[in-house]
Parts: structure tokens; C-alpha cells; sequence
């Protein structure tokens, strides 16, 4: 199966549950990356206070992965702001790379211009969500999730039209009369 039909169909799930969960479902995320992080940390400190005087070295990686991990539990909503940049800059990208994709493309074969409107998309919500990342927090979630849709569909129908034309444009060339040359 293609690659870029694969990645579209993950996006296209991703954006779903962006918009079916909104943002309860990071802040979950972030805590349960919290715990995660809190369990092998509190295991460490824990062995290293019971085994004292065999481990001279205190166990610095372990403490900070244990107040990483509180600090994610704790406090989710700050991670939550810096994942809104990092998605918004995600969203700001592809919507750049679909653009230069289908101007590439353009060259080779014709592209209609409604698919020029879907990056476009993509484009200007990254941009909202890079400069509004603590509007209310569901919104950019379902805007987020609305974007990855977009571009699953936007990618989908690419690919889709793409290897329809270049099928269709496939010739052989049939040789009749043809000498070697030495």
C-alpha cells in the first residue's frame, strides 16, 4: 500500500479523536506520560535509599524523571500549550509542503485549483493555532483535529487523482524497425 495513503488514514484518525475528544483527551495523555515517568523514577530512588552504602552515586536521572512526571500530573495544562505550538507548527508546515507538493505537480500534470484550497486550510488554521494556543482549549483541539481531516482528504484525493492521470498518460512505445549500434 502506498505510503502517503497509509500516513493520510492515520492522520484522518488522529483528527477524528481531536474532534470527537477535544482536549480532555491530551490532558489524559499528558497525565498518563506523568505516571509513566513518576513509576521507574520512584523505583530508583526508592532502591537506591534501601541500598545506601553499596551505591555511593545518587541516582540523579531517577530524580528527575520522578519530578517530571509530577510536574506532568500535576500540571497538564502547561504541556498542553507547548504540544498547541508544537501541532501548530506541524499544521503550519504540512499545509507548506501540500502546497509545494501540488505546484511540483503542476508542472508534470494539471492540478485542479480546489485542491490548492485544503493546504490553504491547513495553513491558516496552524497559523491560529500558533498565535491562539490558550483560546478556549477544546477549540483548537477540534481545529486542530478538523486540519489533520482536511489533509487526510486533501492527500487522499492527491494521490487518488494523481495515479488516475499518470495512468491514463502511460504509453508504450512501440520500436518497428530498430538497428544495434556498435
Amino acid at each position: 500500500m502506498n505510503v502517503q495513503i497509509v500516513r493520510s488514514i492515520s492522520v484522518l484518525l488522529i483528527g477524528v479523536l481531536f474532534i470527537v475528544l477535544g482536549d480532555s483527551a491530551l490532558n489524559m495523555l499528558i497525565i498518563a506520560v506523568g505516571a509513566l515517568l513518576m513509576i521507574p523514577g520512584c523505583y530508583s530512588l526508592v532502591s537506591y535509599l534501601r541500598r545506601l552504602e553499596q551505591r555511593p552515586m545518587f541516582p540523579l536521572a531517577a530524580l528527575g524523571s520522578f519530578l517530571l512526571g509530577l510536574w506532568l500530573v500535576i500540571s497538564p495544562s502547561f504541556f498542553v500549550g507547548i504540544f498547541m505550538y508544537v501541532i501548530g507548527g506541524i499544521l503550519v508546515a504540512l499545509g507548506v509542503y501540500q502546497l509545494a507538493t501540488l505546484a511540483s505537480s503542476s508542472r508534470a500534470l494539471p492540478v485542479a485549483w480546489p485542491l490548492y484550497v485544503f493546504p490553504v486550510l491547513v495553513l491558516v488554521l496552524g497559523m491560529f493555532v500558533l498565535f491562539n494556543p490558550f483560546e478556549a482549549a477544546a477549540l483548537p483541539f477540534i481545529l486542530i483535529g478538523i486540519g489533520c481531516v482536511i489533509s487526510a482528504i486533501n492527500d487522499i484525493v492527491a494521490v487518488w487523482r494523481t495515479a488516475k492521470q499518470r495512468k491514463g498518460t502511460v504509453h508504450p512505445i512501440e520500436i518497428t524497425d530498430a538497428e544495434v549500434v556498435e
